[in-house]
């Protein structure tokens, strides 16, 4: 058995990564259709995790896998005795939570410590991207699926369920899918890629993956721009200008069409705001407006932390109060903090920023590709901040950690991918 784990482990991993989609779409139907809380969804990525974590330490044995497993599992301990004694709540919800903030550091940290033994593709990422994107395509224009937004604004989600972590996952692989761009040959392909794209993030009505384009396409633009300047080849930078400024006039022509635009409308209207430029005037809309109420969520739960007795403040006061499930801040930072308290915030961030550090000291030379993922890891630390849903949520996060671990630079095992069928062969290449 180890034999056969330690042949096939990357391949293991690859196929998890690609099944990430198909795992959220029975998710979304599950909670959505049958009002499941456990769903298939969830049991695979619970089965993966203990894989993984067997893997690390008993097959390959990884001391500092070993050490962080054995740091979070005491801190566990003492956030379940703090649940016990102080919280009347549900247990399910408190062992829920506790799964979803730990899912990201376990991962995290096992998947570093096999980062000899992974070699995972952009093509890989690129294929689950599309995946999503099609996945949402599809029943859209069947008319089929579900409702990004329960009441009053617009938008559609194919048949998944959780619109924030959804796009956040399209949000961090933008800057991958211009990687992708850059490299392909066919024109006529990149069109089509980035025509589906645009009608997803248009059509799914969030704000994030449309905010995550922009700030892609302007960081581009200032790395061919630095780049021609030292090349001192001025006419492509405006050839690519140009091109950039057409795009957005037309995508400011077809914007009021879309479930975007018309999610902001309603927003100003609710809030009784006819010009946008008003929103900044008042620190309440500004949170209510950019920041979805998340302000606000943050100065409750910190009266409620500071109502909290030391215990809690220690080790959190975790997801429950009076037997119901308390209102995230959405910003998973402030979730970890008040959630696991001082110590289980220091404990899950301490892994986090350590491993951070270390791909970061190591990391590859700032050629356009790893510029992107880069970019990609600031996108990680920003939205995690912002909007939530990056390192608290296993969807999005086993996305997160291929992309950080990616920006180091390693010497990566050498894969034996002969006996792999094609397909399989294939997606270990780098060219599409």
């Amino acid at each position: 058995m180890h034999k056969f784990i330690k042949q096939n482990f990357n391949i293991i991993l690859v196929l998890f990564i690609l099944l990430q989609p198909v795992l959220d779409l029975i998710t979304g139907i599950c909670v959505n259709l049958l009002n499941l809380n456990i769903t298939l969804g969830i049991i695979i990525r619970i089965i993966f995790l203990i894989f993984l974590m067997y893997t690390t330490v008993f097959i390959y044995k990884k001391k500092l896998s070993f050490y962080s497993y054995l740091v979070l599992g005491i801190y566990s301990i003492f956030y379940l005795i703090g649940i016990i004694i102080y919280k009347d709540g549900v247990v399910f919800y408190e062992l829920q939570g506790l799964l979803k903030a730990l899912y990201f550091p376990l991962i995290l940290v096992s998947l570093y410590d096999l980062k000899e033994e992974i070699l995972i593709t952009n093509k890989v990422l690129f294929i689950t991207l599309f995946t999503y994107i099609i996945l949402i395509i599809i029943p859209n224009t069947f008319g089929l699926g579900f409702e990004t937004y329960k009441i009053t604004k617009s938008g559609n989600l194919g048949f998944f369920g959780a619109a924030n972590e959804i796009s956040g996952i399209i949000s961090l692989l933008t800057p991958l899918m211009f990687i992708i761009l850059k490299n392909l040959k066919n024109n006529i392909l990149k069109i089509i890629y980035v025509i589906l794209y645009l009608v997803v993030i248009l059509t799914i009505g969030t704000k994030t993956p449309l905010l995550t384009l922009l700030i892609t396409i302007g960081f581009s633009y200032l790395y061919y721009m630095f780049y021609c300047i030292k090349k001192k080849t001025y006419k492509p930078l405006i050839i690519t200008g140009s091109i950039i400024v057409v795009a957005f006039a037309s995508l400011l022509l077809i914007l009021p069409k879309t479930n975007f635009y018309k999610n902001i409308k309603v927003h100003l209207e609710y809030l009784e705001v006819d010009n946008i430029v008003d929103i900044f005037k008042e620190e309440a809309l500004i949170d209510h407006f950019i920041f979805s109420q998340r302000l606000t969520f943050l100065e409750a739960k910190s009266k409620d932390y500071n109502k909290a007795s030391t215990y809690e403040k220690i080790f959190g006061i975790g997801y429950t109060e009076d037997k119901e499930q308390t209102k995230l801040i959405e910003m998973d930072y402030f979730d970890i903090f008040y959630s696991h308290g001082l110590v289980g915030f220091l404990t899950i961030i301490g892994i986090y920023f350590y491993i951070l550090y270390r791909v970061l000291i190591n990391s590859k030379k700032s050629f356009f590709d790893s510029y992107m993922k880069k970019l990609s890891l600031f996108l990680i630390l920003l939205l995690s901040l912002l909007t939530g849903h990056i390192i608290t949520a296993p969807a999005v996060s086993i996305i997160a950690i291929i992309l950080i671990i990616d920006i180091e630079d390693y010497k990566k095992k050498k894969i034996k991918i002969n006996k792999y069928p094609k397909l399989i062969k294939e997606m270990f290449n780098e060219v599409i």
